[in-house]
C-alpha cells in the first residue's frame, strides 16, 4: 500500500472531516446506454450483470457455439442409421450367349433392387445418455465460466470504487498542501520560521501532486481493465460516495448457503463422469453384433435357364466381433470417469479448505476494519474538531490542525484499502461457494 508522506498529510482542508459530498445527479442512470457502456454507479445485481456479459460479452459467442455443437452431438446421437439402397445389373453376357442366339438385353441379364438397415442392439440408449450428460457438462462449464466473469466484473469495480475514493480524498490532500505552502511561505516572509520549512512544504506539496497524477493513471487502468472483463466500456462512480456505498453494500450481504456440491463446475464434473460411464456401457456392449437386414427384389429375364422371372429376397448379415470388441474404447471411457471423479473429490476438498481459511482471514480482517472504523477514525475525527475549536479560540495553531487532518486523511485511505481487501476476501468466498446468478435459459435447459 502506498502511503503519503508524512508532512503530505498535513494538507487535509481546514473544516473539512471527511470527503467532500458531491451533488447527485437528478436521475438515476442506467447501467448500459446506446454507446455500449457501462455505467457502475447503477451497476445491476448478480442475476443483471450474468445476463449483461451474456448478451454482450464476446467470449460467450464462442460459448455459446459450444453448446449448440454439444447439442448436435446429442441430436446426432438419437438418429437412426441410415438405410442404403443398393441398385444391381447382373448377368452380363462376355461373349456368345449359352444357348446360342439370346438377346444379350432382354434374355439374359437380371435387375436387382434392395433396402438394407443396420440394427443397433443395447447401443442408442448409452449412446443417447452419453451425449446428454455431455450437453449438461459443457453447458455447466459455461456457467461456471458466466459466474466467474462476474465476480471478476465486481472486482473491477471494487478497484475502480476504490481508487474513486482515494482520488477523493488525495485531492482534498492536495488543496491542503497548498495551502500549507502558502501558510509557510506567510511565515517565512514574517520571520516566523525559515525558508527551508516553506521549501519543504513546497516539496512535499510536488510530491503529492505526482501521487495524485499517479492514482488517476491507476484510475484509467482499473478502468480499462472492467471494460475488458465486461467487453462494453466502463464509466467511473463519479463520486466518492456511491464508490465507497458500493463497496460497503457488498461486504454488507450475506454469505451464501447453497450445499457446496451444487457448485457449477463440480455439478459440470459430476456430468462429465456419468457422461463417462455411459460411454463404459457403450463400449462394454460392443461385443453384441449389430445386425444388417436387406430386402431386395430380382428381375431376372434369363427364363430359358428356368430361373424366375420376379423374385424377392431377405439376408441377414451378421458382424463377428472376434478381434475388437471394444476393449480401447472402454479403457479410455473407464479414464474419463475415473479423471471425472478424482478431479471433483480433489476440488470439493480444496474448497473445504479454501473457505476455513478464508473465512479466518476474512474475520482477521474485519477485527482490523472494525477497530479503525469504530475507534481510530471517530477519535481522529474529534481530534481534529477540537483543534478546529482551538484554532478558532486562538489556544492552537493551524499547522497543528493541518497535521492532524493529515493523519485523519491518512486513516481514510487505509481504510479503504482495507474495504477494497475485504471485498476481495468476500468475493474470494464466494467463488468457493456455490451460489452465484441465475444461469441464461440457453443454459438451465440443459443441466
Amino acid at each position: 500500500m502506498r502511503r503519503v508522506p508524512p508532512l503530505l498529510l498535513s494538507c487535509l482542508l481546514l473544516g473539512a472531516t471527511t470527503a467532500p459530498a458531491q451533488a447527485p445527479s437528478s436521475t438515476t442512470p442506467s447501467s448500459t446506454d446506446s454507446s455500449g457502456s457501462l455505467a457502475l454507479a447503477s451497476l445491476p445485481d448478480e442475476d443483471g450483470l450474468a445476463s449483461l456479459l451474456w448478451a454482450r460479452s464476446p467470449e460467450f459467442s464462442t460459448a455459446r457455439a459450444r453448446v449448440a455443437s454439444a447439442r448436435s452431438d446429442l441430436v446426432r446421437a438419437g438418429l437412426l442409421p441410415n438405410p442404403e439402397l443398393e441398385l444391381g445389373a447382373n448377368t452380363l453376357p462376355l461373349g456368345p450367349t449359352n444357348p446360342p442366339g439370346l438377346n444379350r438385353l432382354t434374355e439374359v441379364p437380371n435387375f436387382g433392387v434392395g433396402l438394407s438397415q443396420l440394427i443397433e442392439l443395447g447401443k442408442r440408449g448409452p449412446r443417447q445418455n452419453a451425449a446428454r450428460a455431455a450437453l449438461a457438462s459443457t453447458a455447466l462449464e459455461v456457467q461456471a465460466q458466466l459466474r466467474e466473469r462476474t465476480r471478476d466484473v465486481l472486482e473491477r469495480a471494487a478497484e475502480v470504487a476504490t481508487v474513486e475514493v482515494r482520488l477523493a480524498e488525495l485531492e482534498r490532500l492536495a488543496g491542503d498542501a497548498a495551502r500549507l505552502t502558502e501558510l509557510q511561505r506567510a511565515r517565512a516572509q514574517r520571520g516566523d520560521t525559515s525558508g527551508l520549512d516553506a521549501d519543504r512544504a513546497m516539496l512535499e506539496e510536488a510530491q503529492l501532486q505526482e501521487q495524485l497524477a499517479g492514482e488517476r493513471g491507476r484510475l484509467s487502468e482499473a478502468l480499462l481493465e472492467c471494460s475488458r472483463t465486461v467487453g462494453l466500456a466502463c464509466e467511473p462512480f463519479g463520486a466518492s460516495e456511491p464508490a465507497a456505498a458500493f463497496l460497503s453494500t457488498r461486504l454488507s450481504a450475506p454469505p451464501a448457503t447453497d450445499a457446496l456440491e451444487q457448485r457449477p463446475d463440480l455439478r459440470a464434473l459430476e456430468a462429465q463422469q456419468r457422461s463417462a460411464q455411459a460411454a463404459l456401457t457403450l463400449a462394454r456392449r460392443r461385443w453384441i453384433p449389430d445386425p444388417t437386414v436387406q430386402a431386395g427384389y430380382l428381375y431376372d429375364q434369363f427364363l430359358i435357364s428356368g430361373n424366375q422371372l420376379h423374385s424377392v429376397g431377405i439376408n441377414l448379415t451378421i458382424p463377428l466381433p472376434v478381434f475388437d470388441r471394444g476393449q480401447a474404447d472402454v479403457l479410455a471411457a473407464s479414464a474419463s470417469a475415473e479423471a471425472a471423479a478424482s478431479t471433483r473429490a480433489q476440488l470439493t476438498a480444496q474448497a473445504q479448505r479454501d473457505l476455513t481459511s478464508l473465512s479466518a482471514q476474512r474475520d482477521a480482517l474485519e477485527t482490523r476494519r472494525s477497530r479503525v472504523r469504530t475507534q481510530t477514525l471517530p477519535q481522529a475525527a474529534r481530534l481534529v474538531q477540537r483543534l478546529e475549536a482551538a484554532v478558532k479560540a486562538g489556544g492552537a495553531s493551524m499547522l497543528e490542525l493541518l497535521l492532524a487532518r493529515r493523519t485523519y486523511g491518512q486513516l481514510l485511505l487505509d481504510a479503504t484499502e482495507l474495504d477494497l481487501s475485504a471485498f476481495r476476501l468476500a468475493v474470494a468466498q464466494e467463488r468457493v461457494r456455490a451460489g452465484g446468478p441465475r444461469a441464461p435459459a440457453e443454459l438451465s435447459e440443459h443441466f
